[in-house]
Protein backbone atom coordinates (compact mmCIF):
# COMPACT_ATOMS: atom_id res chain seq x y z
CA UNK A 1 0.00 0.00 0.00
CA UNK A 2 3.23 2.52 0.75
CA UNK A 3 4.85 1.92 -2.27
CA UNK A 4 1.65 2.50 -3.98
CA UNK A 5 1.45 5.54 -2.37
CA UNK A 6 4.63 6.50 -3.12
CA UNK A 7 4.18 5.67 -7.01
CA UNK A 8 0.90 8.00 -7.05
CA UNK A 9 2.68 10.91 -5.20
CA UNK A 10 5.99 11.00 -8.08
CA UNK A 11 3.31 10.75 -10.51
CA UNK A 12 1.33 13.64 -9.36
CA UNK A 13 4.29 15.38 -7.80
CA UNK A 14 7.40 14.31 -10.19
CA UNK A 15 11.04 14.15 -9.11
CA UNK A 16 12.20 15.23 -12.16
CA UNK A 17 13.59 18.87 -11.34
CA UNK A 18 13.96 18.94 -7.54
CA UNK A 19 17.07 17.09 -5.84
CA UNK A 20 15.99 14.37 -3.94
CA UNK A 21 17.88 15.25 -0.88
CA UNK A 22 17.74 18.97 -1.04
CA UNK A 23 14.51 19.86 -3.00
CA UNK A 24 16.21 22.62 -4.58
CA UNK A 25 16.06 22.59 -8.64
CA UNK A 26 18.08 20.19 -10.01
CA UNK A 27 20.85 21.64 -12.16
CA UNK A 28 22.62 18.32 -12.57
CA UNK A 29 22.06 16.69 -16.60
CA UNK A 30 21.27 13.69 -17.43
CA UNK A 31 19.29 11.40 -14.77
CA UNK A 32 21.08 11.95 -11.96
CA UNK A 33 18.74 12.83 -8.87
CA UNK A 34 21.16 15.26 -7.11
CA UNK A 35 22.25 18.53 -7.38
CA UNK A 36 25.55 19.05 -7.48
CA UNK A 37 26.32 20.17 -4.22
CA UNK A 38 24.38 17.17 -2.72
CA UNK A 39 26.39 15.27 -5.11
CA UNK A 40 29.51 16.32 -3.78
CA UNK A 41 28.24 15.87 -0.18
CA UNK A 42 27.91 12.03 -1.39
CA UNK A 43 30.75 11.25 -2.95
CA UNK A 44 32.59 12.76 0.18
CA UNK A 45 31.26 9.85 2.21
CA UNK A 46 32.34 6.98 -0.25
CA UNK A 47 35.02 4.28 1.39
CA UNK A 48 38.29 4.81 -0.70
CA UNK A 49 40.73 5.34 1.72
CA UNK A 50 41.79 4.07 5.58
CA UNK A 51 39.35 1.26 4.99
CA UNK A 52 40.02 -2.55 6.23
CA UNK A 53 40.54 -4.54 2.97
CA UNK A 54 38.75 -7.35 3.73
CA UNK A 55 35.00 -5.70 4.67
CA UNK A 56 35.73 -1.88 3.29
CA UNK A 57 35.15 -0.67 7.34
CA UNK A 58 36.65 2.41 8.15
CA UNK A 59 39.58 1.88 10.27
CA UNK A 60 40.22 2.83 13.87
CA UNK A 61 43.05 5.49 14.68
CA UNK A 62 45.36 2.63 14.75
CA UNK A 63 44.90 1.34 11.53
CA UNK A 64 42.44 -1.82 12.80
CA UNK A 65 39.27 -3.18 11.79
CA UNK A 66 36.66 -2.87 14.66
CA UNK A 67 34.15 -4.95 12.46
CA UNK A 68 36.42 -8.10 11.38
CA UNK A 69 37.96 -7.65 15.23
CA UNK A 70 34.31 -8.41 16.27
CA UNK A 71 34.08 -11.34 13.95
CA UNK A 72 31.43 -9.04 11.85
CA UNK A 73 32.58 -11.45 8.78
CA UNK A 74 31.96 -14.66 10.80
CA UNK A 75 30.90 -17.07 7.72
CA UNK A 76 31.17 -14.50 4.83
CA UNK A 77 34.65 -14.21 3.04
CA UNK A 78 34.48 -10.22 2.54
CA UNK A 79 32.43 -7.23 2.57
CA UNK A 80 31.61 -4.58 0.34
CA UNK A 81 29.59 -1.29 1.13
CA UNK A 82 30.02 2.22 -0.93
CA UNK A 83 29.54 4.81 1.92
CA UNK A 84 29.84 6.06 5.11
CA UNK A 85 26.41 5.89 6.90
CA UNK A 86 26.23 9.72 7.42
CA UNK A 87 24.97 12.57 5.69
CA UNK A 88 23.58 12.72 2.15
CA UNK A 89 24.22 7.88 2.35
CA UNK A 90 22.06 8.26 5.30
CA UNK A 91 19.41 10.40 3.83
CA UNK A 92 19.18 8.26 0.00
CA UNK A 93 19.16 5.32 2.90
CA UNK A 94 16.11 6.78 4.56
CA UNK A 95 14.31 7.34 1.51
CA UNK A 96 15.36 4.21 0.36
CA UNK A 97 14.47 2.18 3.03
CA UNK A 98 10.74 4.12 4.20
CA UNK A 99 9.21 5.53 0.69
CA UNK A 100 10.58 2.70 -1.58
CA UNK A 101 12.27 5.28 -3.56
CA UNK A 102 13.82 3.84 -7.27
CA UNK A 103 15.85 7.24 -7.63
CA UNK A 104 17.44 6.73 -4.28
CA UNK A 105 18.04 3.20 -5.36
CA UNK A 106 19.73 4.15 -8.51
CA UNK A 107 21.71 6.56 -6.55
CA UNK A 108 23.34 3.65 -3.92
CA UNK A 109 23.10 1.26 -6.67
CA UNK A 110 25.57 2.93 -9.14
CA UNK A 111 28.40 3.66 -6.14
CA UNK A 112 27.96 -0.37 -4.91
CA UNK A 113 28.43 -1.78 -7.67
CA UNK A 114 32.01 0.06 -8.08
CA UNK A 115 32.72 -2.02 -5.27
CA UNK A 116 32.47 -5.16 -6.30
CA UNK A 117 35.15 -6.80 -8.37
CA UNK A 118 33.66 -8.13 -11.56
CA UNK A 119 33.49 -12.36 -12.05
CA UNK A 120 33.50 -13.12 -7.98
CA UNK A 121 29.81 -14.09 -7.71
CA UNK A 122 27.15 -16.10 -9.22
CA UNK A 123 23.66 -13.90 -8.24
CA UNK A 124 22.88 -10.88 -5.37
CA UNK A 125 20.81 -12.49 -2.91
CA UNK A 126 18.15 -9.81 -0.85
CA UNK A 127 17.83 -10.12 2.97
CA UNK A 128 14.19 -10.83 2.74
CA UNK A 129 11.75 -9.28 5.90
CA UNK A 130 9.20 -11.41 7.24
CA UNK A 131 5.98 -11.69 5.19
CA UNK A 132 3.63 -9.51 7.65
CA UNK A 133 6.39 -6.72 7.69
CA UNK A 134 6.69 -6.62 4.08
CA UNK A 135 2.69 -6.38 3.56
CA UNK A 136 2.82 -3.44 6.24
CA UNK A 137 5.82 -1.78 4.50
CA UNK A 138 4.66 -2.55 1.02
CA UNK A 139 8.05 -2.95 0.22
CA UNK A 140 11.59 -4.67 0.69
CA UNK A 141 14.52 -1.88 0.45
CA UNK A 142 17.20 -4.62 -0.25
CA UNK A 143 14.92 -6.21 -3.26
CA UNK A 144 14.85 -2.60 -4.90
CA UNK A 145 18.59 -2.36 -4.34
CA UNK A 146 19.14 -5.63 -5.95
CA UNK A 147 16.68 -4.85 -8.99
CA UNK A 148 18.80 -1.61 -9.52
CA UNK A 149 22.49 -3.80 -9.01
CA UNK A 150 21.51 -6.65 -11.06
CA UNK A 151 22.22 -4.72 -14.87
CA UNK A 152 25.17 -3.37 -13.33
CA UNK A 153 26.78 -6.09 -12.22
CA UNK A 154 25.68 -8.44 -14.81
CA UNK A 155 24.31 -10.87 -12.02
CA UNK A 156 20.47 -12.57 -11.46
CA UNK A 157 18.41 -11.99 -8.50
CA UNK A 158 17.73 -14.93 -6.22
CA UNK A 159 15.69 -14.79 -3.78
CA UNK A 160 17.23 -17.59 -1.75
CA UNK A 161 15.91 -17.01 1.73
CA UNK A 162 13.09 -16.55 3.71
CA UNK A 163 12.38 -15.11 6.88
CA UNK A 164 10.65 -17.84 9.03
CA UNK A 165 10.13 -15.83 12.36
CA UNK A 166 9.13 -12.10 12.36
CA UNK A 167 12.11 -10.05 14.57
CA UNK A 168 12.03 -6.95 15.82
CA UNK A 169 13.89 -3.63 14.38
CA UNK A 170 17.38 -4.09 14.66
CA UNK A 171 17.58 -0.16 14.99
CA UNK A 172 15.77 -0.35 18.63
CA UNK A 173 18.53 -3.24 19.68
CA UNK A 174 21.40 -2.50 21.61
CA UNK A 175 24.57 -3.67 19.26
CA UNK A 176 24.57 -6.90 21.84
CA UNK A 177 20.96 -7.91 21.13
CA UNK A 178 20.88 -7.56 17.51
CA UNK A 179 22.68 -11.49 16.87
CA UNK A 180 20.51 -13.58 19.22
CA UNK A 181 17.28 -11.26 17.46
CA UNK A 182 18.20 -12.64 14.16
CA UNK A 183 19.77 -15.87 15.23
CA UNK A 184 17.75 -19.04 13.03
CA UNK A 185 15.80 -16.14 11.65
CA UNK A 186 16.24 -17.00 8.18
CA UNK A 187 15.91 -20.44 6.15
CA UNK A 188 16.94 -21.43 2.97
CA UNK A 189 13.84 -20.84 0.11
CA UNK A 190 15.86 -22.06 -2.95
CA UNK A 191 18.51 -23.64 -4.75
CA UNK A 192 22.05 -22.70 -3.17
CA UNK A 193 24.67 -25.71 -3.24
CA UNK A 194 28.13 -24.67 -5.15
CA UNK A 195 26.79 -20.93 -5.92
CA UNK A 196 28.80 -17.73 -5.24
CA UNK A 197 26.15 -15.48 -3.30
CA UNK A 198 26.37 -11.81 -3.13
CA UNK A 199 23.73 -10.85 0.01
CA UNK A 200 22.69 -7.61 -0.28
CA UNK A 201 21.29 -4.79 2.22
CA UNK A 202 20.89 -1.51 2.49
CA UNK A 203 23.07 -0.80 6.04
CA UNK A 204 25.95 -2.37 7.42
CA UNK A 205 26.44 -2.39 11.53
CA UNK A 206 27.16 -5.57 13.55
CA UNK A 207 27.20 -7.90 10.51
CA UNK A 208 24.19 -9.55 12.61
CA UNK A 209 21.78 -10.01 9.87
CA UNK A 210 23.64 -10.87 6.99
CA UNK A 211 26.08 -14.03 9.65
CA UNK A 212 22.33 -14.95 10.07
CA UNK A 213 21.67 -15.38 6.56
CA UNK A 214 25.31 -16.79 5.84
CA UNK A 215 24.40 -19.63 7.94
CA UNK A 216 21.13 -20.70 6.37
CA UNK A 217 23.10 -20.19 2.72
CA UNK A 218 26.02 -22.29 3.92
CA UNK A 219 23.64 -24.78 4.82
CA UNK A 220 22.56 -25.13 1.51
CA UNK A 221 25.65 -25.80 0.10
CA UNK A 222 26.68 -22.05 -0.84
CA UNK A 223 30.44 -21.94 -2.45
CA UNK A 224 31.13 -18.57 -1.12
CA UNK A 225 29.78 -15.83 0.45
CA UNK A 226 29.61 -12.05 0.61
CA UNK A 227 27.68 -9.16 1.95
CA UNK A 228 27.35 -5.83 0.12
CA UNK A 229 25.40 -2.91 1.30
CA UNK A 230 24.78 0.81 0.67
CA UNK A 231 26.95 2.21 3.48
CA UNK A 232 28.45 0.65 6.67
CA UNK A 233 28.54 2.63 9.97
CA UNK A 234 31.81 2.47 11.84
CA UNK A 235 31.26 1.42 15.62
CA UNK A 236 30.56 4.96 17.27
CA UNK A 237 27.87 5.54 14.82
CA UNK A 238 26.57 2.14 15.55
CA UNK A 239 26.01 3.37 18.99
CA UNK A 240 22.91 4.89 17.96
CA UNK A 241 21.05 2.29 16.45
CA UNK A 242 21.09 2.03 12.70
CA UNK A 243 20.53 -1.26 11.21
CA UNK A 244 21.42 -4.82 10.37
Amino acid sequence: MRRALSCMENALFPRAALCLLCGDPRRAGGQDCLCPACREGLNRLRLRDQVCLRCMTPLDEHGRCAFCAAGGLEGLQEGFAAFRHRGAARELVMQLKYRYCDEAADALALAMAQCVPLGRYDALVPVPLHARRQRTRGGNQAEILCRALSPRLGLPVLNLLTRVRETREQTSLARGDRLRNVQGAFSLAGEARGLRLLIVDDVRTTGATARACAQALSQGGARKLGILTATAAVQEEGKHGINA
